[in-house]
């Protein structure tokens, strides 16, 4: 029994570290991962998770109107993290925008950056809190500075040149069964396991 003692330690050890380190584990062993060269930046997901596309909204050549103007369209270059339980039938590739519950990620940039940080100032005001997680000093909104409101989570990660890694989710299930999500808890700590890079052109 006695010559069991140091790896029972070392199992206790372990353990301890498992539960203090909580994501940071998670990320080195079972957490998935997602790269974007071309925006310079990489995460990690949990593994409950599948990430996949929206389906485009707007026909090409109104697709272009804003475009043309500075702005993006909505949800143009998303990754949408999708549960695997509640994906169903539907085209990862082709998500249909509002009819799944998800966690939307898409860096904003030029008019569109400026004009979600303008807006959501507006609505929310001194309600906007900065929380720094891990290395990021991270805007924490009530709600989306737009149509879903406070029906969703929204975080801003500022970058460089004056834009913005944003991510949002909603607060409640669409799909049976329903009930409040803890998307922002999911959102944290995938935000804890942002790495930036320089960007590929």
């Amino acid at each position: 029994m006695v010559g069991h003692q140091p790896q029972i330690a070392a199992a206790a050890l372990l353990c301890w570290l498992l539960a203090v380190a909580g994501p940071a584990c998670a990320e080195e062993t079972s957490w998935l991962l997602y790269r974007n060269d071309q925006d310079g930046f990489e995460l990690r997901y949990p593994p409950g998770f599948v990430a996949g596309t929206y389906k485009s909204s707007l026909p090409p050549d109104l697709a272009s109107t804003p475009r043309e103007g500075g702005s993006q369209v909505p949800f143009e270059n998303a990754v949408v993290l999708v549960e695997r339980a509640r994906v169903g039938t539907r085209d990862l590739w082709a998500l249909p925008v509002g009819e799944v519950t998800a966690i939307t990620i898409e860096l904003q940039s030029g008019r569109t950056a400026a004009t979600r940080r303008d807006l959501g100032r507006q609505i929310y005001g001194a309600a906007i809190g900065e929380v720094t997680i891990g290395a990021h000093r991270v805007q924490k909104f009530p709600g989306f500075p737009g149509p879903y409101g406070t029906g969703a989570f929204y975080y801003l990660v500022p970058l460089r040149d004056d834009a913005a890694l944003e991510f949002t989710a909603h607060r409640r299930f669409l799909e049976p069964p329903h009930g409040e999500t803890g998307y922002d808890r999911v959102i944290e700590e995938i935000i804890g396991t942002l790495k930036f890079f320089p960007a590929r052109p």
